[in-house]
């Protein structure tokens, strides 16, 4: 009878505990597939060898046989092979927690789509002293994601200096880095190389056309933290080793390596980083020492600091379109003004324009403003450029025709007065109207 029950009592634990049981026996068989996939695609041959040396002398120690569960042995195996890579890219996945059932449950239906998930660009604005600001807290990849940062770059087209805040970001696709890094040069360059040692092919990462407006000059600030990551380090890294943008914050987390996830059996599976990036300049990337701050401050202050940094940075960005300008103008107080004298100032306009600074209105109400003072002659070589900036305006031949007119200029004001009405004609213009009594009032005047 005693013997009975113990035998029933021993087949009743083995029939308990034999999921852990079989658990504990594959964890090993785990750790080998790992293995197999480290020295395939792991980005360093070497590191994967040495990073199974010692699995080896681990998984002989029977040391992952006291994990019985999926979470606690997946942060095992990845702190055991962080021990010897480093690498923070590299990680054991655990299976997923089941759900817990319950009666009558609705199937989640709309937090299926995309358009609920969390937005890419948290957020917009503008601060004082044109400065302007966004926040964006991973790198989507696709055509969907490259035209949200179209539509920031056009709502902040007018900003004289950028904060671009990284703190909450942990990455994404290397894609979405290359076309961002594009708004920010007009030449065409390498950016970044990644390399796969899989394939032993190196993918080459150049500037790209972009939809919008570019800014080559406009002065960027970019916040960092300690949780800034992956993708968002390689930006950062990017933008830092070609002297384009400030980096304010905390020293990154230190992750550059691209990284595919494996299955494994059981629900299991493995990140591992497979390629690593290149950077032109620096020959290297920040991989383990992460991205080092222009500006060190901690991450709760570093918008602060940032500000202060983009309103210095926005006076002289704006002055070093303007002042060209202002002087140029001020210069002009003959009576007549020579060819040189039109074409310094359609040359100051013009790079002005590039810049995104003013508009064809911006242009022409600053020639009625010099007009008004009695600056005749700067007057009509602002009027004058705009007519070369914009000769498919009708409002620009007109206004100058209305100058030229002031100082009797009759033939030439004439033909720019024609000229108006003919253009505005040509594209049936609403304001065309105006245009032709403003033609006849003229000719009325001077028969």
């Amino acid at each position: 009878m005693i013997s009975s029950m113990t035998n029933k009592i021993s087949l009743l634990l083995v029939f308990l505990l034999s999921p852990f049981l079989n658990f504990a026996q594959s964890n090993n068989e785990l750790v080998k597939g790992i293995q197999e996939l480290m020295l395939t695609h792991y980005v360093f041959l070497d590191k994967a060898e040495e990073t199974n040396a010692h699995l080896d002398k681990l998984m002989a120690n029977k040391h992952f046989d006291a994990f019985i569960t999926g979470e606690a042995l997946a942060k095992e195996v990845t702190q055991q092979m962080r021990k010897i890579t480093a690498d923070k890219h590299l990680s054991m996945v655990p299976p997923r927690a089941p759900q817990k059932e319950e009666v009558n449950k609705k199937v989640p239906f709309a937090q299926n789509f995309s358009r609920y998930y969390k937005p890419m660009l948290n957020e917009f604005k503008y601060y004082e002293n044109n400065v302007g600001y966004f926040d964006m807290r991973y790198f989507g990849g696709g055509e969907k994601s490259f035209a949200e940062i179209d539509v920031i770059m056009k709502q902040l087209a007018q900003a004289d200096a950028l904060i671009i805040d990284m703190r909450q970001n942990g990455g994404g696709s290397p894609r979405m880095v290359q076309y961002i890094c594009s708004y920010f040069f007009d030449t065409h360059f390498l950016l970044n190389s990644i390399y796969n040692r899989a394939t032993d092919h190196t993918e080459e990462l150049w500037t790209v056309p972009v939809k919008g407006k570019k800014r080559p000059k406009v002065p960027v600030y970019i916040l960092t933290s300690k949780k800034t990551f992956s993708a968002a380090e390689d930006f950062s890294y990017t933008m830092q080793s070609k002297k384009r943008a400030t980096i304010v914050g905390e020293t990154t987390w230190g992750g550059a390596h691209p990284t595919r996830y494996f299955r494994l059996t059981d629900g299991f599976g493995v990140r591992i980083p497979f390629a690593r990036s290149i950077n032109p300049v620096t020959n290297t990337n920040w991989e383990g020492v992460g991205v080092i701050p222009d500006e060190k401050v901690a991450a709760d202050e570093a918008l602060e600091k940032a500000k202060v940094l983009a309103i210095e940075g926005a006076k002289n960005y704006k002055n070093n379109f303007f002042n060209p300008l202002e002087t140029t103008l001020n210069a002009l107080t003959d009576k007549k003004i020579t060819k040189a004298g039109e074409a310094t100032v359609l040359k100051a306009l013009e790079n002005i324009l590039k810049a995104n600074m003013l508009t064809e209105r911006d242009i022409n109400l600053l020639g009625y403003d010099y007009l008004l003072s009695k600056r005749t002659t700067a007057a009509l070589a602002i009027f004058k450029s705009n007519t070369e900036l914009f000769p498919n305006s009708a409002n620009v031949f007109d206004s100058y025709g209305e100058a030229l007119a002031g100082i009797g200029q009759k033939e030439l004001a004439l033909i720019n007065y024609e000229k108006a009405v003919k253009i505005a004609a040509e594209q049936k213009d609403e304001d065309l109207e105006a245009f032709q009594q403003n033609l006849k009032r003229f000719q009325t005047k001077n028969k």
